[in-house]
């Protein structure tokens, strides 16, 4: 899968309904344990292989609050692709079993969270934020709302689950 092509799928869309842009880094000191022995949210993030289980985008289209499931849209070849979060801020999207055709294997980007570990920031070509709505050993949701090219807010939703 291309890496752009990831970022639909990661970022709900995002590359078809909105423009790019870029957020700040915040101190990560608290990105590991939290001094309770409790995981941190980076901990999560770098403990399995994510893999997409929905992903929704939904926008005003004719006066009317519009959801398309992209999940049900994504060719079967992607289904089964994961991401694999490093501690060291880069993350691979594997192909797995089920590779499409024209794409690469593996595919490489740079991750960092931010504003207290509530942003998930996903930096390639196409450098993206996403909300952390759920981040727990076994699911992560991720939300981003924006205005899409023509201006009309679009709330793009995703779950991934840790296939591990």
């Amino acid at each position: 899968m291309k890496l752009n092509s990831i970022y639909i799928t990661l970022a709900c869309g995002i590359i078809t309904f909105s423009a790019c842009t870029k957020s700040n880094s915040t101190d990560s000191s608290n990105n590991n344990t939290n001094g309770n022995n409790t995981p941190g949210r980076s901990d999560l993030l770098e403990a399995g292989k994510w893999q997409v289980i929905t992903n929704t985008v939904t926008t005003i289209y004719k006066g009317k609050d519009t959801t398309i499931d992209m999940y049900a849209l994504t060719d079967e070849c992607d289904k089964d692709d994961f991401i694999i979060f490093a501690s060291n801020g880069t993350a691979t999207v594997d192909e797995n079993t089920n590779k499409c055709a024209d794409d690469q294997q593996i595919e490489n980007f740079t991750w960092a969270l931010l504003n207290n570990d509530t942003k998930l920031a996903l930096v390639d070509s196409n450098p993206d934020t996403v909300d952390i709505v759920e981040l727990t050993a076994t699911e992560m949701k991720l939300k981003m709302t924006k205005p899409n090219s023509s201006g009309v807010e679009t709330t793009m939703a995703q779950t991934l689950k840790n296939i591990k």
